[in-house]
């Protein structure tokens, strides 16, 4: 195959050689030389043209699905339009023969099919005037069905540095923009889940079928006179008593969401409140789309107890599933659903049902949050995490779904925009294709 390099030489070859049998065969070979020559450079133009189409209908496609409920059918089609011209190289725009808008507000979706044709130069010696180009964008406006799960740290180190007010607004911030972001009901809905130790219920549930009351508390009462003699008093946990404490399942239980059965280790025991999670700890609110509800709920919070990661992110995951002891949410197979969990703590694990001392950093409690996390996220819940001034980094990151959805914190101050960040990016308009 000649190669284009070698043409200069074979031109200068050409006008020295006073041979007429090879002036005939080079002006025979000549024609279709130069089309092969044109073909190359008008697919490149092409190419060109064709990534310029791409760019252009991408960047109409998400301009038409944010301003859809605001315009005509027709409004958006000529919008459309005007904006894939506007934004085409000038070289290209002339070559811009229109496109093709269907949108369907049922399904919240605006496809475009835009087409040009690209005229050809030396390839036309060949019978092809024109090279017709095409591409296609695909945007929903508004967002999928969003299930959001908010587990947050009420611990007592909570009451420094101004978190506990700040990590309200940021809450209430982003119950703002997700209820902005709704264009009908239930489309977004959210859950809370403050936690300590463990986790407050309604009492109004003490007759579920999914708590089990066998846990006990042990207090010890001494007398102040010789002789002196100590008395242990073990007092069960009852209906009548209970403030709505919950303490960890039965081991491996207690890092899934397995629905309760029969079995008495699947049960969510029901348990005293004590100074590690006190009882005017606020308390577990399910998915709801009350926004009134939820900016209540947030407000009631209040820095109290010691810190068990685990038991609020299985049940954050609680919520977030349809089974029991909340069925609220939706099947995870529900079509353009999404599930999102935000776990927020600024502490190390210091105590759960088996281990810990409710002050210092406890290993053991934080192998169980590492398996819940990991159902959780094999679950299909997107995880983000964020850490505020203290904690286990490395168990905040690994848990989080990706690198991306891990936040330090180094002020309360940040929490709002970083709050603010996470709904932006859950209700966003998106490129489906």
């Amino acid at each position: 195959m000649m190669k284009i390099g070698s043409l200069p030489g074979m031109f200068r070859r050409f006008g020295e050689d006073r041979r007429g049998n090879v002036a005939m065969m080079f002006g025979l070979a000549l024609v279709p030389l130069l089309g092969v020559m044109g073909v190359a450079i008008d697919y490149s133009r092409a190419s060109n043209a064709r990534q310029a189409l791409n760019s252009a209908i991408d960047s109409a496609a998400l301009m038409a699905a944010r301003d859809a409920q605001k315009l005509t059918d027709a409004q958006v089609i000529a919008r459309v339009n005007a904006w894939i011209s506007d934004n085409l190289p000038a070289d290209v725009k002339g070559q811009y023969t229109g496109a093709t808008v269907t949108i369907d507000r049922t399904a919240r979706t605006i496809k475009i099919d835009a087409a040009a044709s690209v005229p050809t130069t030396i390839s036309n010696i060949l019978g092809k005037t024109a090279l017709p180009v095409g591409s296609s964008s695909q945007s929903t406006w508004g967002t999928n069905t969003i299930e959001l799960a908010l587990v947050l740290d009420n611990t007592g180190s909570m009451s420094q540095n101004g978190k506990m007010a700040a990590l309200k607004q940021a809450s209430l911030d982003l119950v703002q923009i997700m209820k902005d972001a709704t264009q009908s009901t239930d489309q977004i809905r959210i859950s809370i889940v403050p936690f300590s130790t463990r986790v407050i219920l309604d009492t109004s549930l003490k007759d579920s079928s999914w708590l089990r009351w066998d846990q006990t508390q042990t207090t010890q009462s001494c007398s102040s006179r010789w002789p002196y003699a100590c008395t242990t008093t073990v007092t069960p946990i009852t209906k009548s008593t209970w403030q709505g404490c919950v303490t960890d399942r039965d081991k491996s239980y207690d890092v899934t969401d397995d629905t309760p059965s029969g079995s008495n280790a699947m049960m969510y025991p029901a348990d005293f409140c004590d100074m590690y999670s006190p009882s005017s700890q606020a308390k577990v609110l399910g998915l709801t789309s009350n926004w009134t509800t939820l900016n209540n709920q947030i407000n009631s919070m209040q820095p109290t107890g010691a810190t068990n990661i685990t038991i609020g992110a299985i049940w954050g995951m609680a919520t977030l599933s349809p089974n029991a002891p909340f069925t609220e949410a939706k099947p995870a197979t529900t079509p353009q659903l999404k599930k999102y969990m935000i776990l927020l703590t600024d502490g190390d694990n210091t105590k759960n049902r088996w281990d810990g001392n409710g002050s210092d950093s406890s290993p053991a409690v934080d192998a169980r949050t590492t398996l819940a996390c990991t159902n959780i996220k094999a679950a299909g819940v997107n995880v983000y995490t964020i850490r505020v001034m203290d904690g286990n980094a490395t168990l905040l990151k690994n848990c989080a779904s990706s690198s991306s959805m891990y936040y330090e914190v180094t002020a309360a101050s940040q929490l709002s925009p970083i709050f603010k960040q996470i709904a932006g990016e859950i209700s966003s308009v998106r490129l489906t294709q």
